[in-house]
């Protein structure tokens, strides 16, 4: 096969010696990732100068940070030809911070995170692993119950499915909030699978609280079922990936999803005995409280992670109290209190608990939209590998 051929000028041979065409300063494959890399550096030392003028970053590390990045883009453009070497950003080219500009509650190293890219195959272990998790999760429920698993798959699976399809659509609307800088989609799918494992270990929690008589709905479903979904969301709130609360109420949410998968399911199957009311409710109603619950505790840390550049072991607790207590208000059913029938006061339940948390939760969704927008994600500056 003959080499290749310059798209302006045609220079004949274009080989993979060349970054870019001796004749014109096309770039090939090469060159188009050395433009790519001087754009992205260009774009830190834009957010880092801008960090500077409103007081985000102490001058230390603004130096240290400016001249690294600077050293960088001096190497990238020591490579390219000098009709594509441009200036790097000044200070002059940068508008002044807007005045509402929030002091002091964001750090460098959140603004400034370059997650890597993730190769082809990881990718494909975040998907299985995923599966596995679900899959396992399902395994592990239906026999320690006691009842085959081959049987509930076999003979269950369309309900399986059917579990799964209510979650899925606030999934989605979850997912779209977060509109100037979407999470890698595997990540998400994992911590949905975390969130169905977490299904058998707050089977096995609530039976324990169940055997020393403190199976209170309000009790022991907040504290084992929360706590469950909180350790993946942990984990992935240490991953560059995960930047602020916009994040932690994306994978937060989407733990809730694989846990109201698993756990309607289970309803469907075991306690309404095919009823399709009763089905319908559970998939497309109760089941949302899940999400809701963790995106809630996803938020808290998101918070923790920008004011303190990373997350401990230590945040989990403040990030768990919101979740416990509004998962814990649902379950308690004050309005049963009252002598209303049953149908009232599921409804006047259902809009004070699960519509009340959707309004709260799309009021912190368009704070963190206002934030993003101070920080500039807006204008494709969010930290992404």
């Amino acid at each position: 096969m003959a080499p290749p051929r310059c798209r302006r000028c045609g220079f004949y041979p274009l080989t993979n010696d060349y970054a870019f065409c001796p004749n014109c300063g096309e770039p090939t494959k090469s060159g188009a990732k050395t433009l790519d890399k001087r754009e992205k550096i260009g774009r830190i030392l834009l957010q880092l100068e801008r960090a500077a003028q409103s007081g985000h970053v102490s001058q230390d590390r603004y130096e240290s940070q400016k001249s690294k990045y600077l050293n960088r883009l001096a190497e990238i453009e020591g490579k390219l030809p000098s009709n594509r070497v441009a200036a790097a950003p000044s200070i002059a080219s940068i508008p002044p911070p807007p005045p509402d500009w929030p002091k002091g509650d964001i750090r460098g190293s959140v603004m400034y995170a370059n997650p890597p890219r993730v190769p082809w195959y990881k990718i494909v272990w975040y998907l299985a692993a995923s599966i596995v998790l679900v899959f396992l999760s399902i395994f592990l429920v239906w026999n320690f119950i006691g009842e085959g698993f081959e049987t509930v798959w076999l003979d269950k699976w369309y309900l399986f499915a059917f579990s799964l399809t209510g979650p899925a659509i606030y999934m989605r609307w979850m997912y779209r909030n977060d509109k100037f800088e979407r999470e890698p989609v595997y990540f998400v799918a994992l911590i949905l699978g975390w969130g169905a494992f977490a299904a058998f270990l707050s089977f096995l929690g609530n039976g324990l609280f169940d055997a020393v008589g403190l199976g209170y709905p309000w009790l022991s479903a907040p504290l084992v079922e929360e706590s469950t979904k909180a350790v993946g969301v942990y984990f992935m709130a240490k991953s560059p990936e995960f930047n602020d609360s916009m994040d932690g109420m994306v994978y937060g949410f989407a733990a809730g999803t694989g846990f109201a998968w698993i756990e309607n399911f289970f309803y469907i199957v075991y306690v309404y005995e095919g009823n399709l009311i009763a089905g319908l409710l559970r998939v497309f109603v109760f089941g949302l409280g899940h999400g809701l619950y963790t995106a809630f505790m996803g938020m808290r840390l998101g918070e923790a992670k920008v004011k303190r550049g990373h997350v401990k072991r230590s945040d989990i607790i403040p990030a768990l109290i919101p979740a416990m207590l509004a998962h814990g208000w649902y379950n308690s059913y004050l309005i049963g209190i009252f002598d209303l029938p049953a149908l009232p006061s599921l409804i006047i339940w259902l809009l004070a608990t699960h519509g009340l948390l959707t309004l709260v939760l799309i009021y912190y969704v368009r704070r963190a939209w206002r934030q993003e927008r101070l920080w500039l994600y807006d204008r494709g500056l969010a930290p992404t590998g």
